[in-house]
């Protein structure tokens, strides 16, 4: 057998063409690999293939030798952008961030800090008389017509199922939203907003008219028109100082202000936030204190406790029994006090509830027989607080919620419905974007939802009378929810 191979290999390709099927045995492998082969290529020619392909090549070939002959583009290269913050130099003076255009502000510069702390009264610009002068016709506050919140449980909810966004958000602010506040007039819808900035903006729904005033340095925590005179607000801010505007002198004075030079603890002498007691002021402090004012003689304070070891994040009265006041904190503490004990020493709370990590809220309903706590532990408290003793400081209920919303957003803050002892409402992280109504059952009631609604609403607020729930972002946008009717 090795004979006969090795006698085929000496074989020409003519040989082995004209040898039949049965002596391809005799060949070597690549012996029969060729000759299938040229039979292939034979196939191939008489078919005209072989002529087609190697036109393909040669104009595939042809492109390549172009390409590499042609002369390269000249290419100008940018400079490389540098960061003017990181590297600690000031912005361009023709820089302008994006929407501060859009919106008509006593500020259009950078200022420096406690510029306007510093400013014992701002007057409102003489341009926004007419502005104000059709504020203060819808200032005046009429009898309540119809009071949603006073509504009983299933129409109250229907109500509920019947809101919507029936306008596009409004673009209030100049940056993100601390605060809300809405005037209890049902002539029109009149809303406050304090921004991060310390800008506060007044919107009038009646001619869909807005101003922006620079009043304070720092984020306005805490709005709240006053109950007693419908053309004054307060306003808190984080560089601690307390303004009340009065629509009447066309003026936003200073209340309250503490001072941070020479204190060891400045960084935390800002204000939080403030309550009404009587014709007084209680003001939260970074400090843990709450100071007592009398907005009579501005700037004094006649009172002073110290509360808490850090942050009060919210202070209120109790709603009937007035020298009754209630504090949240940021180490887990939310705390009953007698304002008859307040010196200036820390004085005993009443009572004391207590949580496993920091507050944003806790806040009484509307008879104070409720109590609702916010706290960073994901957590909503509901407690009975019917009887002030030692049995109100356990929860009846716990409910869970997500109440971490980031660095770029607002804080959540649970609140009663006005005029209600069981309803509450509160922002949420859930997609779609939404706002929560609850009962203390833990049951959520309604998802006020829309398709105008595309981003989250931390900060809410609702009309003391009527069915309108507003929603601030963090890009200084209000969202509205309401009935066609009620705005028109």
């Amino acid at each position: 057998m090795m004979i006969k191979i090795q006698e085929a290999s000496s074989l020409s390709m003519e040989d082995i063409e004209c040898m039949s099927d049965d002596e391809d045995d005799n060949l070597t492998y690549e012996q029969q690999r060729a000759k299938r082969m040229k039979k292939n290529d034979e196939i191939l020619e008489n078919l005209g293939l072989t002529q087609i392909a190697n036109t393909i090549a040669t104009s595939i070939q042809k492109s390549k030798i172009e390409k590499k002959s042609s002369v390269k583009k000249s290419i100008n290269l940018k400079p490389e952008r540098r960061s003017l913050r990181i590297a600690n130099l000031p912005a361009p003076q023709d820089y302008h961030p994006p929407g501060e255009n859009e919106l008509k502000s006593n500020n259009s510069e950078k200022d420096d800090y406690n510029k306007f702390k510093d400013q014992s009264s701002i007057t409102i610009p003489e341009e926004d008389s007419d502005f104000v002068e059709k504020l203060n016709d819808d200032l005046a506050i009429k009898e309540a017509v119809n009071d949603f919140h006073k509504l009983p449980s299933n129409k109250f909810v229907h109500v509920l199922k019947s809101l919507d966004m029936n306008t596009p958000s409004l673009k209030v602010c100049e940056k993100r939203i601390y605060s809300l506040a809405i005037h209890p007039s049902e002539t029109s819808l009149i809303i406050a907003a304090g921004d991060m900035r310390g800008n506060l903006s007044l919107y009038n729904n009646r001619n869909s008219e807005m101003r922006e005033y620079r009043l304070h340095d720092s984020p306005i925590n805490c709005i709240s028109f006053c109950t007693w005179d419908s053309y004054k607000l307060f306003s808190t801010s984080h560089d601690g100082s307390v303004r009340c505007g009065d629509m009447d002198k066309r003026t936003f004075d200073i209340i309250y202000k503490r001072d941070w030079k020479g204190n060891k603890q400045s960084r935390m002498n800002h204000a939080t936030w403030h309550t009404e007691f009587e014709r007084n002021l209680l003001i939260g402090g970074g400090s843990g204190h709450v100071d007592v004012i009398d907005i009579r003689t501005p700037d004094k304070i006649i009172n002073t406790a110290w509360c808490h070891e850090r942050s009060v994040r919210t202070v209120q009265c109790h709603p009937l029994e007035k020298h009754h006041f209630l504090t949240s904190s940021g180490i887990g503490e939310v705390s009953l006090w007698d304002i008859r004990n307040m010196t200036d020493k820390s004085i005993n709370p009443v009572l004391q509830f207590e949580h496993p990590k920091s507050l944003t809220s806790a806040f009484f309903s509307d008879s104070g027989t409720k109590m609702v706590s916010t706290c960073n532990d994901d957590k909503i408290r509901i407690f009975n607080t019917n009887t002030l003793n030692s049995s109100a400081t356990k929860p009846i209920n716990i409910i869970p919620h997500n109440n971490h919303t980031g660095r770029w957003l607002s804080v959540f803050k649970a609140k009663w419905n006005p005029g209600r002892d069981n309803e509450f409402f509160i922002g949420s992280m859930i997609t779609p974007k939404r706002i929560q109504v609850y009962n203390c059952a833990g049951h959520v009631l309604h998802n006020l939802m829309s398709t105008e609604m595309t981003t989250y609403c931390p900060v809410i607020e609702v009309h003391p009378t009527q069915a309108i729930y507003v929603g601030g972002n963090g890009s200084g946008r209000l969202h509205i929810f309401s009935t066609k009717e009620q705005l028109t």
